[in-house]
């Protein structure tokens, strides 16, 4: 246990760091905030009660998990038990940080890190934060609202909520700006990072005007464009009244004490692809923050992986998600998909694609990912410093079956392959140094020495070998593209079929 100023810890030594020796401390389950169903999060304030403030182990909210043994045929990376959140106790009461720190002094850069949000939680084994604690930083991860809980669009009276996630994470941060200094975290040297669906949450916590200060540098990865969908208070008012009906629920309050597991059968939920711009964490427009430059101008590290889709290239799931198998089948489906920029899309990825089937979703990384970071990079960089990657270490998973997956930089960059238990080659373990070395530094003072910035030469860092200068692959069909509504349509594709 821990003694601190805000009350006593269930801590378990973990390791120790690597300039001192000093131990390392695994501090799971600290409440930040407590919610009642769909309501908004409430602080919890630290250091009041007696007895132990955290509860000592993973926490989820309840979510569904899908057999361990059909990767036996899969072999898919996120159903591994690296990716899934077994071991977490499945509670609504699970607005909870995880901490992994060697002491209060001296005081250390924080990393808080927002995981994907369509299902596991801070605690998953790939995002174990010990590693990282042992080189010199405090890592801190945000279990929030997810699924149902997070984003079932919901109407009571003349309120209407469509996404806890968001401030479930902006309270996570406030706590963390307020109390990680008892824990060793340096407040005016927090690193706000997510994967996927929170490099998405990080950016709109980052555009948030009333964030200023509670972070300091931004790490996105693999995250999407800024784009809320509008609150159109008459459209969620007749698909909720339509998702009670198909429930069979006679009203709100009917819903909010529901059993969970009738929550997460429910038929027709009202959740959209992307985060409604709801009141009271979208108080101004993030596309109009960005555009402006009206956000803390911080350092920024974004990018993705090269092989962001390997997750769907399974021959069984080709016919669900779209995916032709031969020629003639090809060019109907990627002529109704992306119209007149079919072929030259489909021309400039050709000498990559080892396959028809890949060929298809390459133009999806580039359209869903690719575009999305280059994006993002040219804005930030019209105010601030910004360096780019694309990552292409391929883990030994599966013989590098998957390539450089999506996630592929966290797992490395977190430093464990070691939680996969896979053979760890000699190649891995370089990629691991390079990159805590050029990210740690990133989080230590916001710079990346020897590796550019993004600026009118639109040059990043790929991540292969050693890592080098080039300049963002496929750039002027990108540029080309922008102010094309393709991101879109292919997302909404992807997400309806998935």
């Amino acid at each position: 246990m821990l003694h601190t100023a805000i009350g006593t810890l269930r801590a378990e030594r973990v390791g120790s760091t690597a300039d001192d020796g000093a131990p390392v401390y695994r501090i799971l389950g600290i409440p930040y905030a407590h919610a009642e169903r769909f309501q908004e999060p409430e602080p919890v304030i630290s250091g009041s009660g007696d007895g132990f403030v955290n509860s000592g182990r993973g926490q989820c909210f309840p979510q569904r998990l899908m057999p361990g043994f059909i990767n036996l045929f899969l072999r898919h990376f996120q159903l591994r038990p690296e990716w899934q959140p077994r071991r977490d106790l499945q509670t609504e009461d699970s607005l909870r940080l995880n901490v992994w720190t060697s002491g209060p002094e001296p005081l250390k850069p924080v990393l808080v890190f927002i995981h994907g949000g369509d299902c596991g939680s801070g605690t998953l084994p790939i995002y174990d934060g010990t590693h990282l604690a042992e080189q010199g930083i405090v890592v801190v991860t945000v279990t929030y609202r997810i699924g149902v809980f997070g984003h079932l669009h919901v109407v009571d009276g003349d309120r209407i909520s469509c996404d806890r996630a968001p401030l479930d994470q902006q309270a996570a941060l406030r706590w963390v700006k307020a109390n990680i200094s008892v824990l060793g975290g340096d407040p005016d040297r927090i690193t706000l990072m997510g994967h996927c669906g929170g490099a998405q949450y990080a950016l709109y916590q980052a555009l948030n005007p009333d964030n200023r200060d509670l972070f300091h540098r931004l790490i996105l990865c693999s995250g999407q464009r800024a784009t809320p969908q509008p609150l159109e208070s008459a459209s969620e008012w007749e698909a909720f009244t339509r998702l009670l009906e198909a429930n069979r629920i006679r009203d709100y309050h009917q819903l909010t004490t529901a059993p969970v597991g009738r929550l997460l059968r429910l038929t027709q939920p009202t959740m959209a692809l992307s985060t409604t711009m709801d009141q009271p964490f979208f108080k101004v427009d993030p596309r109009k923050v960005l555009s402006e430059g009206a956000f803390p101008h911080v350092p920024v590290l974004v990018g993705s992986t090269a092989d962001e889709f390997s997750m769907i290239e399974f021959p069984l799931w080709y016919r669900r998600m779209g995916i032709a198998t031969t020629q003639e089948e090809f060019e109907r489906a990627a002529a109704r998909l992306y119209g007149s920029w079919a072929e030259p899309i489909a021309a400039s990825l050709r000498p990559e694609a080892v396959s028809l089937p890949d060929l298809q979703i390459k133009m999806m990384e580039l359209l869903v990912f690719h575009s999305a970071a280059l994006n993002l990079m040219e804005r930030f960089a019209a105010y601030t410093r910004v360096y780019g990657y694309r990552f292409e270490y391929v883990p030994n998973l599966y013989r590098g079956l998957r390539g450089a997956y999506h996630g592929a930089e966290v797992a490395i960059f977190f430093g464990n392959l070691d939680r996969m238990r896979i053979p760890i080659t000699a190649d891995n373990r370089r990629a691991m140094a390079i990159t805590q070395r050029d990210w740690l530094g990133f989080v230590r003072d916001g710079s990346m020495p020897g590796r550019p910035a993004f600026d009118e030469r639109a040059e990043i860092t790929r991540y292969r070998g050693e890592g080098e200068a080039v300049r963002f692959p496929h750039l002027e069909l990108l540029r080309e593209l922008e102010g094309t509504d393709l991101a879109r349509r292919v997302v909404n594709t992807y997400m309806s079929r998935r």
